[in-house]
């Protein structure tokens, strides 16, 4: 937003008019967020450069849930496109989600995302390897659950995800655990206003015409600048894109899973309906 705003300008101007930052390295350490930022800083330039109101707000905002964000970093031996991934979406105004397979991570129970940790790790072809990684295991877990809270309190980013309906039927961690992590579906749908919850029937027109089978898009305070899509590649490594072509056609598909899932009162319909069975 600094950068828009700036345009043009040269930096020993913007300084000579808004003399708290003293000097253009400090200027330009705040627009490549090179710097803890103080907000009566930020407040202050984007006066200067006769930014609305709206985006004066949105930016102190930004900040501040930036601040409000943990501390705590991704596990040892996370890839660096998920290490961005998670440093971007402390910032993000709106996620966006498709998932073909699982419940996406933000949305796990504990007892799910163990049991999916656990089938990974049983499935190392020795014992060494499988003991590596049920030591990991504990730790990869406590950060999927703290950085869940991400999703928490008036600030948190508006989150929509879309689950393809067979999810609904793989029973991860067997049916107990797989009951409790609908019901906690049901109840983030029903009581989070920032969460909203799409399932895509496997008769929809774009079920399994997807361009990736579990993607994220990431978009901070501008509809068109600083977007990023993370494609997940399940117990491996993902990859993050930036070019604004691909982000335009990973975004349209988005849209369409969207469009074409149920309403909010379907989904809990079948949400329920799968319950149900479980429960039976």
């Amino acid at each position: 937003m600094l950068q828009q705003y700036r345009g043009d300008r040269l930096q020993a101007e913007v300084v000579a008019a808004v003399p708290e930052f003293g000097s253009g390295a400090t200027l330009s350490r705040y627009e490549n967020a090179g710097v803890e930022m103080k907000p009566e800083k930020v407040d202050a330039l984007l006066r200067h450069y006769g930014a609305p109101e709206e985006d004066r707000k949105e930016a102190l905002d930004c900040l501040a849930r930036a601040k409000e964000s943990p501390g705590w970093t991704p596990p040892a031996g996370s890839s660096e496109a998920f290490r961005a991934l998670f440093a971007m979406e402390s910032q993000a105004k709106t996620i966006k989600v498709y998932q073909e397979s699982n419940v996406p991570g933000m949305l796990q129970t504990r007892g799910y995302a163990k049991a999916l940790m656990q089938a990974f790790s049983r499935t190392q072809p020795d014992d060494g390897q499988q003991r590596k990684h049920q030591k990991e295991l504990e730790e990869r877990l406590e950060f999927r659950m703290r950085r869940q809270t991400l999703l928490d309190g008036d600030r948190a980013p508006l989150y929509q995800a879309v689950i393809a309906e067979s999810v609904l039927s793989l029973q991860r961690g067997g049916p107990l655990v797989h009951r409790e992590q609908l019901r906690y579906l049901q109840n983030v749908a029903e009581n989070k206003p920032r969460i909203h919850l799409r399932i895509l029937r496997g008769s929809a027109r774009s079920a399994g015409a997807a361009l990736h089978n579990a993607m994220t898009l990431l978009q901070p305070f501008d509809e068109e600048k600083g977007r990023l899509i993370y494609l997940e590649n399940r117990n491996r490594g993902g990859e993050l894109l930036t070019d604004e072509g691909e982000i335009e056609a990973y975004m349209a598909s988005l849209d369409d899973l969207w469009v074409d899932a149920c309403d909010k009162t379907e989904t809990m319909k079948l949400l329920q309906e799968h319950i149900d069975e479980l429960s039976g």
